[in-house]
């Protein structure tokens, strides 16, 4: 079966995506603070170190940088086929274009931001090397004092 002008939805289709660009990542720059040694608070379901004073050599931009560089934190999770947060933004992408739903830039801004910090939360990439679990006291790949993880935000364009 063919379908006439099919070229001319797909063009259009192509066109609305094409307007939902995101900027995702420590949108707000701020001091690194370092974890307070013996100090724990409740985060996420999840015991974590405290913060304690800032760093005066690096901010959470040049942490997450390097985070990305060396693990792909920001990228990894985009391109995960098992990561079912893609397909919900995709698909409130889909509704909004398609008129089911009327365009709420905040709900898709969480969306992506579900992106980045869910496979985190679920331990998607796996455990922290030994060494760094004596270090921490807990076993969770992403997170230490939470900072960088509530530093991460999404921004629609």
């Amino acid at each position: 079966m063919k379908i006439k002008g099919a070229k001319q939805i797909t063009k259009k289709i192509a066109k609305e995506i094409g307007n939902y660009n995101f900027e995702v990542g420590i949108l707000q720059n701020a001091p690194k603070k370092l974890p307070k040694k013996g100090a724990t608070k409740s985060f996420a379901g999840l015991q974590i170190a405290g913060v304690g004073r800032s760093s005066p050599r690096v901010s959470l931009a040049e942490v997450a940088k390097y985070t990305d560089n060396r693990f792909g934190w920001l990228k990894k999770p985009f391109s995960k086929t098992e990561n079912k947060d893609v397909l919900k933004v995709v698909n409130e992408i889909a509704s909004q274009i398609f008129g089911k739903k009327s365009l709420d830039n905040k709900r898709l801004e969480n969306a992506v931001q579900a992106v980045i910090r869910n496979p985190i939360l679920r331990g998607d990439y796996g455990s922290n090397a030994p060494r760094t679990i004596k270090q921490k006291g807990f076993d969770k790949l992403g997170i230490w004092t939470g900072q960088m993880f509530k530093a991460t935000k999404a921004k629609r364009l």
